[in-house]
């Protein structure tokens, strides 16, 4: 007994010192487990810090919608959608060998395109832009299953044009990032382009999003909308009736435009090129093998009624009797003795048609395009006033478009005039300017003498509940209202049945235009391509609730005057314009051969001596002469300025 109470004594201090030690230890255990605490959350490790990174979140941003563009009804011209891109991150991609194959029979892209961009360094890398619903639903399968690794799908707007090509050379396109690239696209980037959001995502090590860790933290700002003055409908039918002709006439190319002048709207510019049955013609002003025949049209490249320049011809002449009138040198009751022809400088002036001497009033040589009759006005004229007359209309300058690669056009400084200038420019020879710049010019004359400048926005509509707000624009005055309305009578004449363009009637209304036929110059050297000629009509309603005007433009066709190419698509398509916008006919007006005759009487021709053939007659008691061949400067007696008083 004495036994086990010695052994149970002994065992008292061994288990003192076990417990002893045990507490030791978990006290050593928690002060090490506090001190590495400590150290990891106060003091950490710098490749902690790194790893907390690495796996913690991103900020990436948000595309924002880009506006649309809407014709002037709502119509969508251009709008955006979302729609899906494949990225990869190259450093976790296993294969790329394999995987390129893989997509490259979903997008059908070349496998070593593919390749490229997945070895491409860094963890970020695109591999196809916008894929089709179908495509994205492939890969997205493919990612699902394991058997993409790296590769990823993100969303990106998309543009899209709901009526095709419609209007393309003034919509514009945008390149495959999404940045505009031409046209109202990039002239309004700042208003479509919006403002980009951004998010907070969870992302990997390797630095790939993980899924749905999104987190909004500002959102993106959608883009303004743009309002045209387009109209769709007359847009299309004005591309139509163009492409028609262009087919038909065998043109290379042609533009129209169709204009309000009281404010400067454009509701339709049409740019189309004749196509062969192989490709689109590319070329300019260059006669085309029999064996490519024009079987049809596309859009052009560009807006070339405003970014191309072109020798207008006799449209050009309103400037040379603007100034004329104003200076008094002429008044629609004048009497012009026009010879057959004219030598200035050694260089012979003719009319497109031969004739005799004839006597014709200023309204006669406006209606039968004569170029003669046009430069004895010009004679008696400053050179730098015909200039200033030219620039006073909008040739040669601005028109206040700022369309991308708009051209301003090209006026002679009249001090660098050659001999043959004062016959050359009045015809619209030796200056260039571009369709629009044409139409401005008697859009002046329709609106009373006022120019406003012209403009494809209408309005800007904000998506973010800002009012919308109206494009400025411009005007100024460029004719006296009286002189307008001379201008508009004396080019009534044009489209009666004695006027070079009695095709650009509009039944029950009353158009008032000029035709315009100009050879066409070598890009390279100088002179005129045989045979190659720019045909253009020109005009605009007079008596309506509403003016319209329009130009139409055509290169190198088949039938080269403008009367005979241009002047039935002008009066097809502002017909279609007319109804559609309902513009009622013209009070009381029948165009010549609707039952109330032609407008003027036909043009008397006289006999007039050799030495006398060129001569004006004088207006009231001004006496005005010109130059002609083999004779030096005469005048020819005083002749009352009475209507319809001729040279005896």
């Amino acid at each position: 007994m004495s036994d086990r109470k010695t052994r149970k004594d002994q065992s008292i201090p061994v288990s003192t010192r076990r417990l002893r030690a045990s507490k030791f230890l978990i006290g050593v255990s928690v002060l090490a487990l506090g001190y590495q605490l400590v150290r990891v959350t106060v003091y950490p490790n710098h490749r902690y810090v790194e790893l907390a990174k690495a796996e913690g979140s991103a900020t990436v941003a948000v595309q924002a919608p880009r506006g649309a563009i809407l014709d002037r009804n709502g119509n969508q011209l251009a709008i955006s959608i979302p729609k899906k891109t494949v990225v990869a991150d190259p450093s976790i991609v296993v294969d790329p060998t394999r995987e390129a194959a893989v997509l490259s029979q979903i997008l059908g892209t070349a496998v070593m395109t593919i390749r490229a961009a997945l070895l491409v360094p860094g963890q970020f890398s695109y591999v196809q832009h916008l894929v089709s619903s179908n495509q994205a639903s492939k890969v997205q399968s493919l990612i699902n299953a394991g058997q993409l690794p790296g590769i990823s799908l993100v969303t990106e707007m998309s543009r899209s044009d709901p009526n095709g090509n419609l209007a393309l050379p003034v919509i514009g396109s945008l390149g495959p990032t999404g940045v505009p690239l031409s046209g109202l696209e990039y002239q309004f980037r700042n208003f479509l382009d919006g403002q980009a959001g951004q998010k907070m995502v969870s992302v990997s090590e390797s630095g790939s999003p993980l899924p749905g860790s999104a987190v909004d933290l500002i959102p993106p700002k959608p883009g303004d909308n743009l309002v045209l003055g387009l109209d769709r409908a007359i847009q299309f039918n004005t591309e139509q009736a163009l492409g028609a002709e262009i087919v038909k006439t065998q043109a290379l190319s042609g533009s129209a435009i169709i204009m309000d002048p009281q404010n400067g709207q454009i509701i339709a510019m049409a740019n189309l090129v004749g196509t062969t049955s192989q490709a689109p013609s590319k070329k300019s002003a260059v006669s085309l093998p029999s064996s490519n025949q024009i079987t049809g049209f596309s859009q052009a490249p560009t807006n070339m009624a405003v970014t191309n320049v072109y020798e207008p011809g006799s449209v050009a002449k309103i400037a040379t009797f603007a100034a004329a009138l104003k200076a008094g040198v002429i008044t629609p009751s004048s009497r012009v003795v026009v010879p057959p022809y004219l030598s200035i400088d050694g260089a012979n002036f003719h009319d497109a048609e031969v004739h005799g001497t004839e006597v014709l009033s200023p309204g006669q040589i406006l209606a039968q395009s004569s170029n003669i009759g046009t430069i004895i006005v010009a004679q008696h004229l400053n050179k730098y006033i015909i200039t200033n007359s030219f620039m006073n209309f909008g040739w040669g300058v601005p028109t206040g478009l700022g369309f991308p690669g708009e051209t301003s056009g090209f006026l002679v400084n009249p001090s660098k005039w050659s001999g043959t200038a004062i016959g050359s420019v009045p015809i619209g020879q030796d200056e260039a300017v571009s369709a629009l710049q044409v139409l401005d010019s008697y859009n002046a004359i329709a609106n009373n003498g006022v120019l406003v400048s012209p403009h494809l926005v209408d309005r800007v509509v904000p998506q973010d509940g800002k009012p919308a707000y109206n494009m400025p624009v411009k005007s100024r005055q460029v004719l006296s209202p009286s002189l307008a309305s001379t201008m508009q009578e004396l080019l009534s004449q044009t489209v009666s049945q004695f006027g070079t363009a009695p095709l650009a009637q509009v039944p029950g209304y009353q158009i008032i235009g000029k035709t315009g036929t100009a050879q066409i110059p070598f890009p390279n050297k100088p002179g005129y391509q045989p045979g190659a000629f720019m045909a253009t009509f020109v005009g605009f309603t007079h008596g309506t609730s509403i003016p319209l005007s329009a130009i139409v433009v055509l290169e190198h066709p088949n039938v080269i005057y403008g009367g005979s190419a241009a002047a039935p698509v002008f009066s097809e398509i502002m017909g279609y314009a007319l109804r559609r916008l309902d513009i009622a006919p013209t009070s009381g007006y029948f165009p010549a051969g609707f039952g109330k005759g032609s407008l003027i009487s036909n043009p008397t021709k006289v006999p007039v001596a050799p030495a006398a053939s060129a001569a004006v007659s004088s207006l009231g008691n001004q006496a005005v002469s010109a130059r002609t061949s083999g004779s030096n400067s005469v005048t020819i007696g005083r002749f009352t300025s009475t209507k319809g008083s001729v040279a005896p």
